[in-house]
């Protein structure tokens, strides 16, 4: 990424700000390959999530508000990161449960990044944060218009 940011005069710093905050024992940080190419074209750090066909579900999943979710969200957009147990979900999007399936389901299409070590989940970089701000703004307005959802 650095090399990256280098070649193409943009602020490692900013990249990582926008794009890191995944990340896997094996390999270190993990960034958004779509979005880092997008960001690298068109000179440009924004979020480009919202451009991939999953964002649109997001909003649906927050109204949901499973057992608290809508909560357990507005506390991550916060900078706090939530607990989770990840280990009774059947990755089935059918089966959704509880608070617990549903932030799995949201860290397994990367939404949220994982910490396997404390149990808990966090929103990850600036990108994904837009994202859930605007399905929060967006889940909050069909509360006032019902039926837009």
């Amino acid at each position: 990424m650095k090399k990256l940011c280098a070649e193409h005069h943009l602020s490692f710093e900013e990249a990582k700000r926008w794009y890191d905050g995944y990340s896997f024992d094996a390999v270190g940080s993990v960034y958004n390959p779509y979005s880092v190419m997008k960001a690298v074209v068109l000179k440009k750090f924004r979020s480009y999530w919202r451009m991939s066909s999953a964002a649109d579900a997001l909003e649906d999943y927050i109204a949901a508000d499973y057992d608290g979710l809508f909560q357990a969200v507005l506390e991550l957009l916060g900078g706090f990161e939530t607990p989770v147990d990840t280990d009774g979900f059947n990755n089935d999007v059918q089966s959704i449960r509880n608070r617990d399936d549903m932030l799995t389901l949201l860290i397994h299409l990367g939404y949220l990044a994982y910490d396997g070590d404390a149990g808990t989940a966090r929103i990850p970089n600036e990108e994904i944060r837009i994202e859930f701000s605007k399905s929060v703004r967006e889940v909050k307005s069909s509360e006032a218009c019902p039926g837009f959802l």
